[in-house]
């Protein structure tokens, strides 16, 4: 999608069902092709033809696939930190998915290999995909670190809001009002975009079915195809940054 690279990492979140795993589909594969890891904590997520990896011990023997599933058998924090150590010591390029990234970490906790992928991963290309229902649930790292956040509406709760309104630049109040309008206007699955390096707040509205698109999709043809080009993304006059 617009504006979006492989050395960024783009926070996405949002109530269970409103759009936002749609959404990491997209931009999965409007930037293909490239390695993705696919952390998958809940086991939701599926991949036709692809076995998932369940130990430490199955992600390393898989890492040189295009595309790898790992469904943690234990949230045991020492098989986490092992895990994100095979991840982080694999060369890039590479999209690192995290699907719900409060189970993997907490507000006080981000696995070694994977805050080092946050922190440090822009050079070698390792983009970090992160996504999540709660905001202020996850390690800061990912708010501090984000190039893109997309929240989907209806609007979070307060304490989410609040979380993350300085990290887009807006106050809680001005951010709420904003994502209520949004899904007045276009409902369930919209959601606003920041952009960290213009301070751009993108108002996108739903995006088609995820069936249309193909795992092996290339860049091209979804630079080509992708709704934000069009009017479904737009940037928001009245989101302007406080002074």
């Amino acid at each position: 999608m617009r504006g979006i690279r492989l050395s960024d990492r783009v926070l996405i979140a949002g109530q269970t069902g409103k759009g936002k795993t749609t959404l990491a589909r997209y931009l999965v594969d409007g930037l293909q092709p490239v390695r993705t890891i696919v952390f998958d904590p809940k086991g939701e997520l599926e991949f036709p033809d692809v076995a998932p990896c369940r130990s430490p011990d199955e992600l390393a023997a898989a890492m040189r696939d295009p595309l790898i599933h790992y469904i943690p058998a234990s949230f045991d924090r020492d098989q986490l930190e092992e895990a994100c150590e095979i991840v982080w010591n694999t060369p890039g390029p590479y999209i690192s998915w995290i699907d719900e990234t409060s189970e993997v970490s907490t507000p006080g906790f981000c696995p070694a290999g994977l805050r080092l992928g946050v922190t440090q991963g822009r050079q070698g290309r390792k983009m970090v995909l992160a996504v999540t229902q709660r905001l202020a649930e996850i390690h800061p790292v990912f708010r501090s670190q984000a190039e893109h956040i997309i929240i989907f509406t209806p609007a979070p709760i307060e304490l989410d809001l609040k979380t993350v309104a300085g990290h887009v630049r807006r106050e809680a109040r001005e951010l709420d009002a904003e994502l209520s309008s949004l899904h007045a206007e276009h409902g369930d699955f919209s959601h606003l975009w920041h952009v960290r390096d213009t301070d751009e707040l993108r108002r996108c509205a739903p995006l088609p079915a995820p069936a249309q698109l193909s795992r092996h999709q290339s860049a091209s043809t979804a630079a080509a195809e992708d709704p934000s080009e069009s009017a479904a993304c737009e940037d928001s006059d009245s989101a302007s940054a406080p002074s």
